[in-house]
Parts: C-alpha cells; sequence; structure tokens
C-alpha cells in the first residue's frame, strides 16, 4: 500500500470567509489526494478571524475527512472599527469606503506603518505553534504558507528555521508592490521594513507561487534570487462548479461585473459610451462596490444600472452564465500590466465574452486574446469599447454564441493546475 504525503498549509482565509484568496486553496486541497497527496489544514477559528466577506456556502465544499486545525488569533481590526466607525475591516482596495475621511485617513496610516506587514501578524505565534505540533504529529515534510495576508509567511520563515521541511511560499497578491499599498501612507521606513521581510521569505522558501506572472517583479527586487524558484500558478475554474449548468440568453441585453469594484477601477467611459447606446441594456456589479462609482452609476445610467451585494459563489456562477457580455476591469495603479483576476478563469468557462478594461500589453489581455474570449481594450478608448459592444448586441439579437478554444482554456482547470502543484510537492 502506498503511504501518501502529508502537506500542510496554512492559509488565513478558510471557509465560511468567502472570496477567490479563499477558493484557491480549497480547491486544490479538494483535488491533491486524487495525485497522492494528503493535505492537512491550519487557519485561525472564524471567532478570532476578521474576513471581509462570508460565505457559508463554501463550507459545503471541505471534504468530510479533510483534516482541519483551527486556532485562536488577536486581531487588530477592532481598533479600526471603533476609530472609523466601520462595522468590517476594509475590503481590497479599501472598495467599502469611497474618499476617505481624515479619520479614515489616519487609521490607514496607522495599519500602514505601525502594523507590519499587516493588521493579521496576530495569528504569527498561534499559528506558529500549531503546526510546529502538526509537522511532528503528522511527520509533515512540505509545508504551504499562502498570502495574502503576508504575515502568514512569517509563520513559514519560523518554520523553515526550525525543520527541515520543503517550503512553498503562494504570492495570492503581491506584497510590498501591491496596489492598494499606496493608500496606506507609508513612511520610507515602513517600506524598508516590508521590502526587507519579503526578501527574507523569497530567499528562505524553496519554491514561490505566483499567481499572476510577476518573476520579473521579484527578480528586480531581489537581485540574488534565483529566477528557478518562481513558478507561474494562476487560479483556475472547477469544472464541478459548472457541472449540469448550461448558457443561458437573457431577456434583455446584460453586461455583469462579479467582484470587488475600488475607487481606484477606471470606468466612467464605460459609462460614459453605455449612456449614449442606442439599445437597451442592462449594466449589474454583483459585489462590494465603491460608492463612488455606485453614484455615478445611477447618474449616467439610471434604471439600466444595478449594483447588488455579495452573493455566495455557485450563485455568482449561475449569474455568469446568464448573461450577454461579461465585464473585468483592471486597476489604474503602477505595474497593473501584471494584475490577473481570479474571476477571469470562470469566466472563461462560462464561455461568454469578456470586455476586459486595462493595460493592452497585460497577462491578462493576452489569456483573454488567446482563448478567443473577447477583446481589451485601454480605459479611455471609447470607439473600441462600442464598437465591441453593438457586436456583442448583434450576437445577443441572433440568439447566439461567439466560438472560443475550449482546448486552450482547459490549461486553467484547477484539477489540471493540482496535478503540477503535486508535482511540485
Amino acid at each position: 500500500m502506498t503511504v501518501q504525503k502529508k502537506v500542510l498549509v496554512i492559509t488565513y482565509y478558510w471557509p465560511p470567509s468567502g472570496g477567490p484568496g479563499v477558493q484557491r486553496w480549497l480547491k486544490f486541497v479538494k483535488f491533491l489526494p486524487e495525485f497522492g497527496i494528503t493535505p492537512v489544514v491550519l487557519t485561525v477559528r472564524p471567532e478570532n478571524a476578521e474576513y471581509p466577506i462570508i460565505d457559508e456556502s463554501l463550507n459545503n465544499e471541505i471534504a468530510p475527512d479533510l483534516k482541519v486545525y483551527r486556532t485562536t488569533s488577536k486581531g487588530a481590526y477592532d481598533w479600526y472599527k471603533r476609530i472609523t466607525g466601520k462595522k468590517t475591516a476594509p475590503y481590497s482596495g479599501f472598495a467599502n469606503e469611497g474618499n476617505p475621511s481624515l479619520i479614515q485617513k489616519i487609521a490607514r496610516f496607522i495599519r500602514g506603518n505601525f502594523f507590519l506587514p499587516d493588521a493579521r501578524r496576530g495569528w504569527i505565534k498561534y499559528a506558529f505553534r500549531e503546526a510546529s505540533r502538526l509537522i511532528s504529529q503528522h511527520g509533515i515534510q512540505t509545508i504551504i504558507t499562502t498570502g495574502p495576508p503576508h504575515s502568514t509567511h512569517l509563520t513559514g520563515l519560523k518554520l523553515k528555521k526550525k525543520y527541515p521541511v520543503k517550503w512553498i511560499a503562494d504570492f495570492r497578491d503581491p506584497w510590498t508592490s501591491i496596489y492598494y499599498n499606496d493608500f496606506l501612507y507609508q513612511t520610507r521606513l515602513a517600506k524598508s521594513i516590508d521590502l526587507k521581510n519579503e526578501r527574507r521569505v523569497v530567499m528562505k522558501s524553496d519554491i514561490i507561487l505566483v499567481a499572476a506572472d510577476r518573476k520579473s517583479e521579484f527578480i528586480k527586487n531581489h537581485h540574488q534570487l534565483d529566477p528557478e524558484k518562481i513558478v507561474f500558478f494562476p487560479n483556475g475554474y472547477d469544472d464541478l462548479d459548472f457541472e449540469g449548468k448550461t448558457q443561458i440568453i437573457p431577456d434583455v441585453f446584460t453586461i455583469r461585473y462579479i467582484g470587488t469594484m475600488a475607487p481606484s477601477y477606471p470606468v466612467h467611459d464605460l459609462l460614459k459610451v453605455l449612456s449614449e447606446c442606442p439599445f437597451d441594456f442592462r449594466l449589474e456589479l454583483i459585489g462590494q462596490t465603491s460608492n463612488v462609482i455606485e453614484e455615478m452609476g445611477k447618474q449616467l445610467l439610471g434604471r439600466k444600472f444595478k449594483c447588488l451585494n455579495f452573493v455566495p459563489h455557485k450563485e455568482s456562477i449561475n449569474y455568469m452564465l446568464s448573461s450577454s457580455v461579461l465585464l473585468l476591469v483592471i486597476p489604474q495603479t503602477a505595474d497593473n500590466r501584471f494584475i490577473l483576476p481570479g474571476k477571469l478563469f470562470e469566466y472563461l468557462i462560462s464561455g461568454k465574452q469578456i470586455l476586459a478594461l486595462g493595460p493592452l500589453e497585460s497577462t491578462a489581455s493576452k489569456i483573454i486574446r488567446e482563448a478567443g474570449s473577447g477583446e481589451n481594450f485601454m480605459y479611455q478608448d471609447k470607439e473600441g469599447i462600442r464598437r465591441f459592444l453593438n457586436e456583442q448586441y448583434q450576437y445577443w439579437k441572433d440568439r447566439s454564441y461567439a466560438d472560443v478554444n475550449i482546448h486552450y482554456i482547459r490549461q486553467f482547470s484547477r484539477k489540471e493546475l493540482t496535478r503540477q502543484l503535486a508535482e511540485m510537492i
């Protein structure tokens, strides 16, 4: 009988937390046993965690025999909520805050300079203690840490010093170069500390996974880093999420965006184009939308514009399949050509055409083009956007679909990606 190798996955975000960051390892963990790997998960207790999004439905995807260990944690967001009067911690990119008040700016400054690398660092000592016990108890030879929060990687750093384990550091998002760092008012000293901690992690880890193709960025920031350690390992889609479901042509031409839309997402020109459309349509933003964008949409589009709050993951799949066009927006920030939203891969397998706004030479643009799944435009390209929408409206009128390159898209199935992960482990 073959003894399966065990791997410890250390992740702050786990059901009932929602969002794409949770799904990345929830899905990979689900498929690992098929490739001879037994996963063990270490996470934080929900009552001690600070989750911007809750999705209880994701609990249904946890295998009954998966060993999940939870620890306490000391959070730092209670003070943030007390100072700002907010009921929840900030969403990614501060999408739930709009234009910050003076109090919010002060709170962001405190977060960006006194809680490094992030406000969830209070979990490190508890995670380290429990991980040490699990490594000894289960004979674990490989650990995986995933961030954000990047303080999780500091737990991996401590474990690597104590045990002869292989350490895979997974960067779902960048650390020192993530776009919303600009909103934290970091001092030069804070940036230096952050970069030093990032360097310690990337130099000591055995493999670095990046959800977006940022190899050049890592090499630029850390000159002595071995480029062979860095593996582009994107998010993907789960075939089971789409099993038994089919595309639906809606009664009204419907453009939908799924996910967080922060103030740094430039959609003004798109809204202007839509306000001039000669045909009837609906634009729906599903998820956390900034107040600024919501007000702009209402002013320009009136009843044709609608914002819906966060919906469970499976429900979001239904929204994708019943759309005419799916909207993808890359935030307008430095190095945004590397940003690769997790929802893109579910957009692709849905078979719907994608209207993408962002840099033309981005990784996302390349994937959409090669998949035959839509077009990418610069934010201000009104003529290009108008042409694309007119073309898609004609498809909708004809009750037809544009062809996609399904063979190309299949490489992003979670199961196929997990097979590659198992080989690394």
